[in-house]
């Protein structure tokens, strides 16, 4: 269920806006690159990836950032979950027509 909250936290927003510019990169990006392309500061890059690194968020390659394992191992377990829901009403869906 989604919160009701009309309030937003700009932390979650930034982040995302960070692992947004990520995803759709091939190469690993600089603070500097992502503060541009972002259109946030390079303080507050620096301060989100290095949370996201300790998290696993991102992954630092030399000077650059890319996205991480965690975040292919949260989409890893949704998409395993998911795919199980699907088998289970397939199950039940045969088992009906069987009937």
């Amino acid at each position: 269920m989604a919160a009701k909250s009309c309030r937003k936290i700009d932390v979650l927003l930034t982040a995302d806006r960070i692992l947004g510019v990520l995803q759709d990169s091939k190469d690993p990006l600089s603070v500097s690159e992502l503060a541009k392309l972002t259109g946030l500061s390079v303080d507050i890059v620096f301060r989100q990836l290095g949370t996201m690194e300790d998290i696993r968020w991102v992954h630092r390659i030399g000077d650059g950032y890319m996205l991480g394992m965690r975040i292919a191992v949260l989409w890893a377990r949704k998409k395993a979950l998911t795919e199980d829901r699907i088998n289970k009403i397939n199950a039940e869906l045969t088992e009906l027509e069987g009937c």
